[in-house]
């Protein structure tokens, strides 16, 4: 296959080298700016009537072996055009006039023309864009006096001693009309505002493997240029949180941290898009790409454009491009942020109080018959219990009791949960670069800062990023680019405990703020919890004292996870002929990442294994910590990623016929390789001033076994050796070969295809395992270039692209045709052994993910490009998607991995981009993006669950539904004696069920289907508005078309450690004739009239109307820029320097009832989380 491959490769090259015209034939002006981009990413903007009927015979075959300068001077000096060098490889094209016809866009800058004798003053100033971008060649007229503006923006001009009018022009650019009477001074700041509407802008898309006019594309594709990408402050340092509602089909949750492109289509491979920075796949941290050097973003979304990425491509493609050096004068750029966010909101969380939660425990007591004998002996009563049984065991009055509660509970302590283990959110960023260069060499170095003091107490964040990128030309035929990125993060954090670990009306500390012991253990767990007279005798033998402190766990215990990782690449281009050049590059990465968790003896894990594993002295009766040493526990994890990859590339680009015909094609071989390895260890009885620790008799400790001291415990505390000890090692190769090729007629018509060829050693070595073929293919048409489109002078672009293809994803577990084995430690006998565990048989049908895109798509631009935009129709099916297969009992196995399933998503995206007013001091534009995918299930044949409560709250694949369907219960509410039960499909009631023998359940048929828990659809909307000096944005975000289950208020909540009672959960059934105004459950009954169990619970915990839409709205920020124009800052050098302020998550809007954040819940549980609040952010740049 490989020597195939060759000879291919060979004969194509072969046949484009004997293919050449016998000479250059003529190509318009527009078309040749078209190929001079896509060769050399350059951008040009342009009056449209200055290019018509100009055509041009200069050779474009060779243009990477020549400077951008000498081949815009070959195309536009025999037109009478100039090309004006505006910023980031970007021009502006103008006509060149004589001198007497008053336009002199041919001066150069600081020239000026003035008459002599004149009474004459100087003027200077500085012309930037309404972004604070400098403006090279604007013409600056006052009278008969006028001059030209270099590459710095900067300009001066000799006017006359009178002249009080100076007039600013630029093509493309609004013109400006200051007022330069002498009582204003001698120094002006001009700002001009685009002219959009008479300009053509070429947007470039990288792919990774090349950039590409975006009309080139037959696919789906959206470019972001620096400008849109920058419109946000990326406050915490995670690009992707400017992506969102910028780029249609892709939905990222900045709060769940969820993030896709069309859809979910795997369910136990890789989710995430890939993502590729400077054109190669990353693998380390994101947080080592630094969102202020973005200059571009690429997001490939269907086949034709990601294709090439092949097996990696299935979830669409992230491409990242960075800043690099710009010949001239070094250049400094300073950007720093600081920014704030309140505390959460615990009463979002709705918990009962104090006296709710004493009114169930008391309820329980009275009406369920809760009393001391079900408690174990010596465990720890909570002082409301011990009351109410004292009542009932005829020692105490009720009157008594009900006073004494009171005082009790007359405390609750939320506020102070609060005020102890959370704190106001800070976070700062500093970032500083230098550029420059020359013709032959240009150059970056820069320096990232991100600190940041979460919102829990003890937290620190703190990340520094240092980037350097080079390129230099060593010839006209040899280049190099390089780039090396170094990122060193540090976070560290205490042992926040949940609030649920304790009930609402105990306290954390005492008045002096000393940390108070709670009267259960961690989760409320009373089984397995010392009482405090049991803890008297334990610390009378001289043990650990073992009660459980929740303000002091914030202080026992310290996590910190360093990363430290470096990322070098570079890539050798070197120019072969006019037509063919050569590309060799590769990235290497390599990842640190180390966590450590102190804990101290303070810890009450700690405390309560060395106490339940201390041995007794005979003679004494004093504890000898022999088996595990008292003191610290410290655990150190080191994981070390490496990943590389190689490239070699070849890079045609030839016009045939006068450009009649154009061809570009990549052909190549790509070698990656991951690996990862980690160790575990830890250190027992360790000292951190002189760090040392102690021996361990880790034998010792396996096994179950009853305390030596009875007092600690009924067992001792379970010691999982993998818990403290263990080495891992990964290894991930993959080897591809793919090509690509672009065809151009007359510049209308278009068509593009590509093939790859990925091995990985994931499947084995065995060909017919390894290799996954995949290819493309696509066509566009570009509609308003035809002739029968001219008279329609409305229509400024329309084109139809129409793309399928097939790319693929590789398993996020372990998998393969081969029997998989897992090795471990039995601890559970009374020495040790080595232990194998089979994770899935031998399966030799095993087969990669395979998903084939189908994309139907139009750009448009109308009315002199105000309105622009595309609209996509696709369908994305999966086919052999990884997950558990059910086994034939008799093998000996309950499931294996296998190809499981079929998934298909198919929606529509739209992007609407419209310039609303054009004026001279104000302007609106508004942006929208709109994604609405459909998400179903084709084929399964995983394992299912023949319980009814499996399917519910779990996430399994179900025919015909989509990935995360969301399933209920068709709650009957209670009935007279206040069993809750539910309906059948035949409208049957049903008490269910599921602790004994006598089951009472419900089928998958009866279950109540609710909708998806995955948005449907998403909706951005940008508006920006500009107004002087000031510029003001906001982006609502609308996600929708899916469901979320709600928790609802439970008494049986008081009962388990796992749920937390919520408000209400008192007005539960007592009585008959309660089910007319409650469906609430009272507490389970058991062997008396009207029994039923927990189980039968699930059907109100999961009942259908407990299931809300999950429809919202979010003003996802709001953002205030002042562009300083100060005369004062810009003469001491300060230039496009800006003021901005932004605020993030104002304001949502849930469309069924604002009292649920649809991004601070668990969709499936209905469990809350704390929301998220406003984040205000201050921001300062400057360039000097």
């Amino acid at each position: 296959m490989r020597k195939m491959l060759l000879v291919c490769s060979f004969l194509l090259l072969l046949s484009l080298v004997t293919w050449s015209a016998a000479a250059q034939k003529k190509m318009s002006l527009i078309e040749a700016l078209d190929k001079v981009s896509a060769a050399l990413g350059t951008r040009f903007v342009y009056e449209a009537s200055l290019l018509a009927n100009k055509t041009t015979t200069v050779d474009l075959s060779d243009l990477k072996n020549k400077p951008v300068e000498e081949v815009l001077k070959a195309i536009l000096y025999p037109h009478d055009l100039l090309f004006l060098y505006v910023d980031k490889n970007h021009y502006t094209i103008v006509a060149r006039k004589n001198k007497h016809s008053g336009n002199i866009a041919q001066l150069q800058p600081e020239d000026d023309v003035s008459l002599p004798g004149d009474s004459m003053r100087q003027i200077r100033g500085k012309v930037l864009s309404n972004y604070n971008e400098p403006l090279a060649g604007v013409t600056l007229r006052a009278g008969r006096y006028a001059a030209a503006t270099n590459n710095e923006g900067d300009f001066t001009l000799r006017v006359g001693s009178t002249e009080t009018a100076l007039d600013a022009t630029a093509i493309g650019w609004q013109p400006v009309h200051v007022d330069i009477s002498p009582k204003n001074g001698a120094w002006y700041s001009i700002t001009m505002q685009a002219s959009t509407s008479l300009l053509k802008e070429i947007a470039i898309v990288s792919t990774g493997y090349q950039k590409i006019e975006k009309s080139q594309l037959s696919g789906a594709a959206t470019a972001m240029s620096a400008k849109d990408y920058d419109q946000r402050t990326a406050v915490t340092g995670n690009f992707l949180e400017s992506l969102e509602g910028k780029v249609p089909g892709l939905v990222y949750n900045s709060i769940s941290r969820e993030l896709s492109i069309r859809g979910v289509s795997t369910f136990d491979a890789v989710k995430r898009p890939l993502i590729v920075v400077d054109g190669f796949p990353t693998e380390i941290d994101i947080t080592t790409i630094n969102p202020n050097d973005i200059i571009s973003v690429s997001v490939l979304r269907d086949a034709a454009a990601a294709a090439i990425y092949g097996v990696q491509a299935s979830n669409g493609v992230i491409v990242i491009e960075t800043r690099r050096g710009k010949s001239g004068k070094p250049v400094f750029s300073l950007r720093a942020t600081y920014a704030m966010q309140a505390k959460p909101d615990f009463g979002y969380l709705h918990y009962a109080g104090s006296q709710e939660y004493a009114q169930l425990m008391k309820d329980r007591v009275n009406l369920d018959g809760y009393s001391r004998r079900q408690v174990r002996a010596g465990a720890p009563i909570d002082p409301v219990y011990e009351l109410l049984f004292q009542v009932k065991e005829g020692t105490l009055t009720a009157e008594e009791a009900d006073r004494r509660i009171a005082g009790i509970t007359g405390y609750n302590n939320m506020a102070d949960y609060k005020r102890l283990f959370y704190q106001t959110r800070y976070a700062r960023q500093v970032d500083f670069d230098v550029s420059g260069g020359n013709e032959k060499s240009t150059y970056l170095l820069g320096i990232n800062y991100v600190g940041e003091t979460p919102v829990e107490r003890r937290a620190d964040n703190q990340r520094f990023v240092l980037n350097f990128a080079n390129t230099y030309k060593f010839t006209d035929r040899f280049s190099f680019d390089f780039r090396a990125v170094y990122n060193n993060s540090a976070n560290k954090s205490g042992n926040t405990v949940p609030y649920t670990d304790v009930l609402p009306h105990q306290r954390f500390t005492d008045e002096q703020g000393n940390p108070v012991a709670s009267v259960y253990g961690p989760q409320r767990e009373a089984f397995f919890s010392r009482s405090v007279a049991q803890n008297e005798k334990i610390k009378a033998y001289g043990l650990y004292d073992q009660l459980y402190y929740p303000y002091g766990e914030l202080f026992a215990t310290t996590n910190k996870i360093n990363l430290s990782a470096i990322r070098l690449q570079g890539r050798l281009n070197t120019v072969l002929t006019k037509w063919l050049s050569l590309d060799l590059g590769g990235a290497y990465e390599n990842q640190l990442t180390t966590s450590s968790v102190l804990k101290t003896d303070n810890a009450y894990v700690v405390r309560k294994l060395i106490n339940t594993r201390a041995r007794k002295e005979p003679v004494t009766g004093k504890p000898l910590y022999i088996d595990i040493p008292d003191g610290d526990i410290y655990t150190l994890d080191h994981i070390r990623g490496v990943s590389y990859t190689v490239r070699g590339q070849l890079n045609v680009n030839r016009d045939f016929d006068g450009g009649k015909h154009n061809i570009s094609a990549i052909a190549g071989i790509e070698q990656r390789k991951r690996t990862e390895s980690g160790v575990k260890s830890s250190y027992f009885g360790y000292d951190g001033q002189s760090l040392l620790s102690k021996p361990v008799n880790i034998q010792s400790l396996t096994g179950n076994k009853a305390p030596e001291f009875s007092e600690t415990g009924t067992m001792a505390s379970t010691f999982f050796p993998e818990d403290f000890f263990g080495e891992t090692s990964l290894d991930r190769r993959f080897m591809s070969y793919y090509a690509q090729a672009t065809y151009i007629y007359h510049h209308k018509y278009i068509a593009t295809g590509s093939f790859r060829i990925d091995q990985s050693n994931l499947f084995g070595a065995d060909p017919a395992y390894k290799n996954k073929p995949l290819w493309s293919a696509g066509v566009s048409w570009r509609i308003h270039e035809e002739n029968f489109m001219q008279p329609v002078s409305w229509l400024n672009h329309l084109q139809l692209r129409m793309a399928t293809g097939f790319n693929g994803n590789v398993p996020s577990s372990i998998s393969g045709p081969f029997l998989l084995l897992g090795a471990g430690i039995n601890a559970v006998p009374a020495v040790a052994v080595p232990q194998y565990l089979v994770l899935s048989p031998e399966n030799q049908s095993i087969r990669w993910e395979t998903t084939r895109n189908f994309n139907l798509g139009i750009d448009y631009a109308l009315f002199d490009n105000r309105i622009s935009g595309s609209v996509d129709i696709y369908n994305k099916s999966t086919k052999d998607v990884f997950g558990e297969m059910s086994a034939d009992p008799t093998t000996g196995f309950n499931s294996y991995r296998a190809n499981t399933a079929s998934i298909r998503n198919s929606g529509l995206e739209l992007m609407v981009n419209s310039i609303n007013i054009k004026g001279r001091h104000f302007n609106w534009q508004t942006q929208l993006t709109a994604s609405f995918n459909h998400n179903k299930v084709l084929k399964v044949m995983a394992a299912e669950s023949e319980a009814s409560v499996d399917l519910i709250a779990g996430t399994q694949l179900r025919e015909g539904y989509p990935v995360n369907p969301l399933f209920s219960y068709h709650y009957g509410g209670l009935n007279e004696l206040g069993q809750p039960f539910v309906y059948n499909r035949f409208n049957e009631k049903k008490v269910m069920n599921r602790l004994d023998d006598n089951i009472v359940d419900v089928s998958f048929e009866d279950l109540v289907f609710n909708g998806t828990a995955t948005p449907k659809y998403a909706v951005g909307l940008n508006n920006q508005f500009s107004l002087g000096s000031f510029d003001l944005s906001f982006l609502f975000m609308y996600y929708g078309g899916h469901v979320m289950r709600i928790q609802p208020p439970s008494s049986y909540d008081v009962t388990t450690t796992y749920r937390y009672p919520l408000q209400g959960a008192a007005n539960y059934w007592r009585k008959p004739g309660d089910e007319t105004h409650t469906d609430i459950p009272g507490f389970p009954k058991y062997n008396q009239p009207g029994e039923f169990n927990y189980t039968a619970i699930y059907g109100y915990t999961y009942a259908h109307k407990f299931v809300r839409k999950a429809d919202y709205v979010r003003l996802r920020d709001l953002i205030l820029t002042y562009n300083v124009k100060s005369a004062f800052l810009q003469r001491n050098g300060l230039n496009r320097t800006q003021l901005r302020l932004q605020a993030q998550n104002m304001f949502r809007y849930t469309f069924s009832g604002n009292d649920i954040d649809p991004e601070a819940i668990d969709r499936v549980t209905g469990v809350r989380s704390l929301p998220v609040e406003p984040f205000y952010s201050f921001s300062f740049y400057t360039n000097f």
